[in-house]
């Protein structure tokens, strides 16, 4: 009667460590999966961010040299509506 006992107990022993090993390599491959996507996204959210920087010195860079003669003039006409003295504007009406 102990050797049975023994038998079952061996016998639920292994079915438990078989489903332990089972578990474990799921979720070791669950895990790896979610580890390569965060890799993949600190990539590209580090290439917007080296992309962003980059802009900002040109921003600030500019922001230094202050805007040319030229820019101004496009922005006062283009975006502002202005015109130099003495100039005539004439409105398509069709």
């Amino acid at each position: 009667m102990a050797g049975k006992f023994f038998e079952k107990r061996s016998f639920i022993l292994i079915v438990a460590t078989i489903a332990f090993i089972c578990f474990s390599a799921v979720l070791l491959i669950t895990l790896s999966n979610k580890a390569n996507e965060k890799k993949e996204e600190f990539a590209r959210v580090s290439q917007e961010l080296a992309e962003k920087n980059e802009e900002n010195s040109k921003l600030e860079q500019e922001l230094k040299n202050g805007i040319s003669e030229e820019e101004k003039e496009y922005i006062a006409r283009n975006e502002l509506g202005y015109i130099l003295p003495g100039e005539r504007v004439y409105a398509d009406a069709s």
